[in-house]
């Protein structure tokens, strides 16, 4: 079967040639309606470009560059989910990587992406500076997924200090006065910070102190979460309720909640992040805040794909939202 060619797609996208070749060369802005025009036409004729470096002559590649902390991990998987959905039903591909969560080996990442030739790139919680990453890129388009605020860079991520208080206010709506923040890696982006804000900010607005004692780390783990809440009750601490960072960090909690024979949510309620699969079938069915993950990396593609034509503009972050289920309920009078 023939190549197609930017004669084709011309005239399957109702556009000059030129329009085409200058869509292709990146050399001048062209309206969001003809380059969305051009992309279809692309992806109907399955068009696929030269291999050619965009460090060198600029030509587009169609390649997006992704790079995620780890695949092990349902929070950044969900994501990556919705961007290779949409790059299924696009002209573009991706080319994904993981740095383990090693600065260095994000740059190293970050480097070799530019030796392919990505037309743009795409950092899921970045771990590298500002600088870091403009002195590695120079004027390929980058996108912050979740990550740090890093000024100048286009960036798309929940508002998890208001996430983090729709949790904690929840259990104070129910009467709880008494509540542990099991709260994530603290080392690993913003997020785990921001909804120990949200916790504190809540308690404060309620007119509650905020006891440190209550305050343990569950570095989004299972085990963490499990092992602080048991050394939280051999110490005797008292408390009625748990906000645990995500998900994972809730069934540990829980776990080591029916071992010291508390039911779940007649003596402690427990609230999740994340909102995984297993959450609205674990026992209980597990309270939990939901974040659109899946959305937001949809959202992130068409974001990028905007900002490598120069007609972007700042899409609107779908909200979170609290799901109401069994392991949580109102405080024992």
């Amino acid at each position: 079967m023939k190549k197609p060619t930017i004669y084709d797609i011309a005239q399957l996208a109702g556009v000059s040639v030129s329009t085409v070749s200058r869509y292709s060369n990146r050399k001048k802005y062209i309206c969001k309606d003809k380059v969305r025009a051009i992309e279809q036409a692309m992806f109907e004729l399955n068009f696929k470009p030269k291999n050619t470096k965009v460090s060198t002559d600029k030509i587009r590649s169609m390649k997006i560059g992704v790079v995620i902390p780890t695949f092990d991990n349902s929070y950044f998987s969900c994501i990556l989910n919705g961007m290779n959905h949409w790059a299924q039903n696009s002209a573009y591909s991706l080319r994904v990587e993981s740095s383990n969560f090693s600065k260095v080996r994000e740059q190293k990442i970050i480097k070799q992406m530019m030796d392919i030739g990505v037309d743009a790139l795409v950092l899921i919680v970045n771990l590298s500076s500002e600088q870091e990453i403009k002195q590695q890129v120079g004027d390929v388009p980058v996108l912050v997924v979740a990550g740090n605020n890093l000024g100048s860079l286009p960036s798309l991520k929940f508002d998890n200090v208001i996430a983090g208080s729709i949790a904690t206010n929840h259990l104070i709506q129910l009467g709880h006065t008494k509540i542990v923040h099991a709260h994530g890696r603290l080392d690993e982006g913003p997020d785990a910070g921001d909804r120990l804000k949200g916790y504190k900010r809540s308690l404060l607005e309620a007119g509650l102190n905020i006891d440190e004692n209550l305050i343990i780390d569950g570095g989004y783990y299972f085990e963490y979460s499990y092992n602080a809440i048991d050394d939280l009750i051999s110490k005797g601490i008292e408390f009625t309720a748990v906000f645990a960072a995500n998900d994972l960090s809730a069934y540990g909690v829980i776990q080591a909640l029916k071992e010291h024979k508390l039911d779940v949510p007649n003596d402690v309620s427990v609230i999740g992040f994340d909102d995984l699969y297993t959450s609205a079938i674990s026992i209980p069915s597990l309270t939990t805040i939901k974040q659109p993950l899946y959305e937001m990396g949809e959202l992130a593609m068409q974001y990028i794909v905007d900002l490598t034509s120069m007609n972007a503009s700042t899409p609107h972050v779908p909200p979170v939202e609290l799901i109401k289920r069994e392991s949580t309920g109102p405080v024992k009078s």
